[in-house]
């Protein structure tokens, strides 16, 4: 079994691909993975909306070689929209901490507020992308999933 500093200090080089959309770094005695999953502004007839939605997922080691999980995910959204002849401006937010499995796809027509692109955009989004490979890389070094109680 890899130490914990072995496997902290490794997991950037090992986890981080160049073709992915999510990227994990070292925090204290934790592995943190971010994904951006949706940055895009969306056109309608008569609304715009623009949201942001992002994803984290710790993963906490311990002295033992036992390691513990943590979701949390953050949902931003502003839109301007004509009703009736009349503008009005709207923003909501939302965010959760704990244990989740998700998965989403959506479409519409747009611009990507990273790239700049401009068309039809796909927004894919699936917890199990990013926990899959980080639980296999802390198993390959010998780590184990804390049971409920530690």
């Amino acid at each position: 079994m890899l130490d914990r500093d072995q496997v902290l200090t490794q997991a950037p080089a090992a986890l981080n691909q160049e073709n992915q959309a999510w990227e994990v770094k070292v925090e204290g005695n934790s592995l943190v993975a971010r994904w951006k999953w949706m940055d895009a502004k969306f056109f309608a007839v008569k609304e715009v909306n623009n949201e942001v939605k992002d994803y984290k997922f710790t993963v906490t080691l311990d002295e033992k070689g036992k390691y513990k999980e943590k979701d949390n995910t953050e949902e931003k959204k502003t839109s301007v929209s004509m009703k009736d002849g009349k503008l009005s401006f709207g923003t909501s937010s939302s965010s959760f901490s704990g244990k989740t499995t998700q998965k989403s796809f959506s479409i519409g027509v747009g611009q990507d507020n990273q790239s700049g692109e401009v068309g039809l955009l796909k927004h894919k989004f699936d917890t199990s992308a990013v926990k899959k490979p980080i639980r296999a890389y802390l198993e390959e070094c010998g780590w184990k999933k804390a049971g409920l109680f530690g």
